[in-house]
């Protein structure tokens, strides 16, 4: 086994849970500007609160997780590590809950470009399906007031 594999054998270990997976790439998509605010992670708590897979879950221990581990090995491989982790059949879920997230203030910046092109590869999202969700997300925030 190569060093690579070895490498990304061990990104597997880094997100152990589907909790933590999702917590992991929504985090990093309120981050991907590199300024987190109280109102986003409120907002976070909120959205991932009315999933019914996170009732009962306490979800700041999953931040510190996602802040430590995206600092330590950079945003996008930690997505990817973490895109290993989520159930097929939440992957089109957390997609487009996760362009919900980079798209709230209806601009999508460069390093939201990267973060949705990594998720889409990493947690093979069929490109009709992408299209489908960017459009219905820039539809739902047209008009929001962008948040100093």
């Amino acid at each position: 086994m190569s060093s690579f594999e070895a490498n990304n054998n061990e990104d597997q270990n880094w997100v152990t849970s589907d909790f933590e997976a999702w917590v992991g790439i929504l985090y990093s998509c309120i981050s991907a500007d590199n300024q987190i605010k109280d109102s986003e992670k409120a907002a976070l708590s909120r959205l991932l609160h009315s999933k019914e897979k996170f009732v009962g879950i306490d979800i700041a221990p999953l931040y510190t997780k996602s802040f430590n581990l995206r600092a330590e090995v950079g945003q996008l491989k930690y997505i990817a590590a973490c895109c290993k982790q989520i159930n097929e059949e939440d992957k089109e879920t957390v997609f487009a809950l996760a362009l919900e997230v980079l798209l709230a203030d209806g601009i999508l910046e460069k390093e939201e470009k990267n973060i949705i092109e990594v998720l889409s590869d990493q947690l093979k999202i069929e490109a009709a399906m992408i299209s489908k969700i960017i459009e219905v997300i820039f539809l739902k925030n047209r008009g929001n007031i962008k948040r100093i």
